[in-house]
């Protein structure tokens, strides 16, 4: 992708003329030449660089946060035909795509990768940073200009997502190659510190983030490479995955977007699956991660938190605008990734026989589960761990014509309970049911696993706007590509790579749409 396309924030200017307001006079200190673009990078992968919430609104929340089952607006946005009712808008859609070249893709190519022998523990850094927003872009599209971005006339030329993901591999390989041969020659140098808004410049969590990535990444292909995804995931465990805490964006501004679209702007609530499944399982984390309801309607039928549905006719906004609102402050890092989902990617990988996951599927599941607790400061998991409960019924308290009863076949029906007993595909079940709930708030992640795995059983619209794109208990299965690759003429080579017509119903590479095991 060409470079002059994506601008940046500051000024609206190129970022190798202004990047995001770094002058000479800035650069003086040492590494600001390179370190001082991290933040903007950091951030970026949470479609945050701007700090105007609506980017990221309209490129994730809207979106993925919408179809995995987190999230929904009580607003009825373009007369109620928007992502919600299966209709993708195509500026919103494309929102991904723009905003990840312009804030992640173009400094690095620009700014840090011309660098590379002089600071090659940076641009290890960038090269991990770049995997992670490509995953997210891939898993969004399909093909991604990506191995030979800012080659050729244009600057671009697309990867198929196979040859993506194999240069995501290669990519984590060679900055973790990097980072290492640092840390031995200075053990003690923090050089990355003032600039890291992730990790805190602790190049031993960026390796084990790394390794994080790679484990995540396997396991997305499972289904189309699995010798590759099992070589890979027992690869990044052996050489050392994050086990505790998480990589969050903070400081420097930073102001979580949730915060602005849930509180300030009353656009955004909690999904009716999150209501279902976390009030269904008692769970001590729903008020950590939403607010209690205003809906007068909602209290009076007992309910202290009120999802909304995916889906439904939505006259105006007044009708929802009480219901349960994300609970996040301002200064709440965004997540990027945490230790839950990889104990939880572990448990996937015993379960599916690999080496050298560290623990049977039970154990590492009860520890994924454990962990997500301590995170969000919900106190012991042990007797959730022995519970029998179920998803409740959803109740639409304002159209009981939306609502869905607890025998409905679009019910996620497992417990939190590990049962050694039970089938392989419940225990997936089981598993990726409690990593939906261990990544939120981080909606790409959660709707890329329910595309691999149909987990969790997500409701059927009701409204579907789609013009027969999509059946109503179909899910979205990618992003249409953005109208800016029209602009520079290339979408029929992005369209090509993709093997399919360019629709919202057309599978990924790794979306076999077949059973897991």
């Amino acid at each position: 992708m060409a470079a002059a396309i994506f601008q940046g924030c500051s000024k609206w200017e190129e970022y190798n003329t202004d990047p995001y307001g770094v002058t000479n006079e800035l650069l003086s200190a040492d590494f600001n030449d390179v370190g001082a673009y991290f933040p903007t990078i950091e951030q970026g992968i949470y479609n945050n660089t701007c700090l105007w919430a609506w980017e990221m609104q309209t490129a994730q929340n809207l979106t993925a946060d919408t179809w995995c089952g987190y999230m929904q607006a009580p607003t009825p946005f373009q007369n109620n035909i928007n992502p919600s009712t299966l209709f993708l808008i195509r500026s919103w859609v494309g929102g991904m795509w723009d905003l990840t070249y312009r804030d992640v893709m173009s400094p690095i190519f620009t700014s840090i990768q011309s660098r590379q022998e002089d600071y090659p523990h940076f641009y290890a850094v960038a090269q991990i940073m770049r995997a992670v927003a490509m995953i997210r872009v891939s898993d969004s599209y399909g093909p991604v200009v990506y191995s030979k971005y800012g080659t050729g006339s244009t600057g671009a030329s697309f990867d198929t997502q196979e040859e993506a993901y194999n240069h995501v591999f290669a990519e984590l390989e060679s900055a973790k190659a990097a980072l290492k041969a640092f840390i031995q020659e200075y053990p003690d140098a923090k050089p990355f510190e003032p600039f890291d808004l992730l990790l805190g410049g602790d190049f031993n969590r960026w390796i084990r983030f790394a390794n994080s990535v790679q484990l995540r990444a396997a396991m997305r292909i499972v289904k189309v490479n699995p010798s590759l995804a099992r070589q890979k995931a027992e690869a990044a465990v052996a050489d050392g995955v994050l086990e505790d805490g998480t990589v969050s964006v903070s400081g420097k501004g930073w102001v979580h977007p949730l915060s602005t679209l849930g509180t300030d702007w009353n656009d955004c609530c909690m999904n009716a699956e999150m209501e279902s499944i976390l009030l269904g399982y008692n769970d001590p984390r729903v008020g950590k991660f939403f607010k209690p309801c205003s809906d007068a309607d909602a209290k009076e039928a007992g309910y202290s938190y009120k999802g909304i549905r995916m889906g439904i006719e939505m006259a105006v906004k007044d009708i929802y605008a009480g219901h349960s609102a994300p609970n996040f402050g301002g200064d709440t890092p965004g997540l990027i990734m945490s230790s839950a989902e990889v104990w939880f990617l572990r448990a996937e990988g015993a379960l599916r026989g690999w080496s050298g996951m560290g623990g049977s599927a039970k154990d590492l599941y009860e520890k994924g589960v454990q962990t997500s607790f301590d995170q969000w400061g919900a106190g012991d998991a042990g007797a959730y761990l022995q519970s029998d409960n179920m998803p409740a019924a959803y109740v639409d308290v304002k159209n009981p014509a939306n609502s869905i009863p607890a025998d409905s076949p679009y019910m996620n029906r497992v417990s939190p309970k590990w049962d050694e007993s039970a089938s392989n595909e419940i225990k997936l079940q089981k598993i990726i049911t409690q990593k939906w709930i261990a990544c939120y708030p981080e909606g790409m992640e959660a709707w890329s696993e329910q595309r691999r795995t149909g987990y969790p059983v997500l409701f059927p619209v009701m409204v579907n706007e789609s013009q027969g794109v999509f059946k109503n208990d179909d899910n979205v299965k990618r992003m249409t590509f953005p109208e800016s690759l029209e602009w520079t003429g290339q979408l029929s080579e992005a369209t090509q790579k993709l093997g399919g017509p360019d629709s919202g119903n057309t599978r990924l590479w790794w979306d076999t749409g077949k059973g897991n095991f």
